[in-house]
């Protein structure tokens, strides 16, 4: 009897199939169209029709619920992966949203653990689509979406190699192992939320502050959050950035600040507070703008962007160092190719001797010129 009913399931299943592919690439149209967005990104997304080998143990592992194919419902399946727990909700949100969900066989298993236990339990979903017409030809089809966090998802995948399907059979020490694990897998993602909710909070302090037109104190610290916002706001950076463009007849190139590349640089020179970064700028503005000129005439550029300003000081703290240290930095920060890193070092080797021997004449002259206006004084 079971056999005449898998072939009968597994007879519709290859007539189906066609449907089954065609729905995996809608579905992935729409989570990437309607889904995500530039705010909200998953952390991964897999799609995948069954097995007719994986559909058939099912059916006879579970033969009896099933009277036609498309009671099963995880035939088309989807699994979402979000980097943190509290954004499961937030992907079940966005879904509820737009498919049709079937709450009867929809199971949003975490509710299903015994509150005395520790595990990991993913929220599935049972939808289908919407109904308009460029969905018809899917009409009457159901598929899971499966949802978890990422540590969720690595603890599912270890329990699942470990083949811990079942807690039947399993020696207690071993069970109570299990749990352990989970217990501080389910700690970390409540952590992880919390550090994220910090940050927000952090962000919020300083964006608050520049709002009403205070300037961050010089001893606040350089990160990620408040080298934006420097960027963006910090007068002394500004008018070096303004001066430059000026003095060079160039024209700003205007591109989406990288706070990350920018605060690896200044972790290279140990610049670790603003008011380290001001000083920089305030007693070397002379020497990065000569610099930014030479850099200039070397590319042929005529446009610069406000990083711009934080490699042209590199080069000037650089200028005096050893041939070695200024190729380690052309090196960790992926200037140039490997061949062409020994001419640049050697050129802002060059750019230093350059500007102290500038600088040495331009201080001779208006010592003499002194002299000369006290001497005539004196007559």
């Amino acid at each position: 009897m079971k056999n005449i009913k898998v072939d009968r399931f597994l007879k519709k299943y290859d007539k189906m199939l066609p449907v089954y592919n065609d729905m995996i690439d809608v579905i992935g149209e729409i989570f990437e169209n309607e889904i995500e967005n530039k705010e909200y990104k998953l952390q991964s997304i897999d799609f995948r029709v069954k097995t007719k080998e994986s559909l058939t143990k099912k059916i006879h592992d579970k033969g009896r619920k099933y009277q036609r194919l498309s009671d099963i419902t995880d035939v088309v399946g989807v699994r979402i992966v979000t980097f943190m727990e509290d954004q499961v909700d937030v992907a079940a949100e966005k879904i509820k949203d737009f498919f049709i969900v079937d709450e009867k066989n929809t199971i949003d298993k975490r509710k299903t653990l015994d509150p005395r236990s520790f595990g990991y339990l993913s929220l599935h979903y049972v939808v289908s689509f919407p109904i308009e017409a460029k969905y018809k030809r899917f009409k009457g089809v159901r598929f899971e979406i499966q949802i978890r966090s990422l540590l969720q998802h690595t603890w599912a995948t270890i329990e699942h190699d470990l083949g811990y399907k079942s807690r039947i059979g399993i020696p207690d020490e071993l069970i109570r192992s299990f749990s352990r694990v989970a217990s501080l897998l389910e700690l970390a993602d409540k952590e992880f939320v919390n550090i994220k909710k910090d940050l927000m909070k952090y962000e919020e302090k300083v964006h608050n502050s520049i709002k009403l037109g205070k300037n961050m104190p010089s001893d606040s610290p350089l990160n990620n959050i408040t080298i934006r916002y420097f960027m963006e706001n910090n007068i002394i950076l500004n008018n070096l950035f303004r001066d430059t463009l000026e003095e060079l007849n160039l024209k700003e190139e205007i591109r989406e600040e990288a706070p990350v590349e920018i605060i690896k640089l200044l972790n290279y020179f140990k610049i670790k507070r603003i008011g380290d970064l001001e000083t920089i700028f305030q007693t070397k503005k002379r020497e990065i703008v000569f610099v930014s000129s030479k850099l200039v005439q070397e590319t042929g550029e005529y446009v610069m962007e406000k990083r711009g300003v934080f490699y042209s000081m590199a080069y000037v703290l650089l200028g005096g160092e050893p041939l070695s240290e200024k190729l380690k930095f052309l090196e960790m920060f992926k200037i140039l190719t490997d061949d062409e890193r020994k001419g640049m070092a050697e050129m802002m080797e060059k750019y230093h001797l350059e500007y102290k021997n500038k600088s040495k004449k331009s201080t001779k002259y208006s010592l003499k010129n002194i002299i000369f206006r006290n001497k005539k004084g004196a007559k």
